[in-house]
């Protein structure tokens, strides 16, 4: 899967960031051990650009707040039990008493593909 995830997630997120000098992510601090340190904006040095993350202590339920207030469109796995969605063949449904990124990667000790972790290394659960 980490190969995988290099080819379709980290070499396109690399090449489209060529022309900017800035992205944006809606990752949370609450969403995994991994995340919990995410500040508003960092550099990232491999990606060339400062990474945004305006909404880091946000919970889940501001998220779903904020989508039912503002209409806004959502992928409807969500309403099929899945807490996160990454590509098809490493996203399952989680059950209500799983961690919501269970889901992903199952079976693999593995939470997060690439994108969002420091320098680039990825790190593992509870690590």
């Amino acid at each position: 899967p980490n190969l995988c995830c290099q080819i379709r997630k980290i070499e396109p997120l690399q090449k489209a960031l060529n022309r900017y000098d800035a992205w944006m992510t809606g990752i949370r601090r609450e969403q995994t051990l991994q995340r919990a340190s995410t500040k508003v904006v960092a550099w990232e040095e491999r990606y060339e650009a400062a990474k945004i993350a305006p909404m880091p202590d946000w919970t889940e339920a501001q998220v779903w707040d904020y989508v039912r207030a503002n209409n806004v469109p959502v992928n409807p796995l969500l309403h099929q039990g899945y807490k996160s969605i990454g590509c098809e063949p490493q996203t399952r449904p989680v059950h209500h008493d799983e961690d919501p990124r269970a889901g992903r990667w199952a079976g693999i000790d593995k939470t997060e593909c690439g994108i969002h972790v420091e320098g680039g290394k990825i790190s593992r659960a509870g690590a």
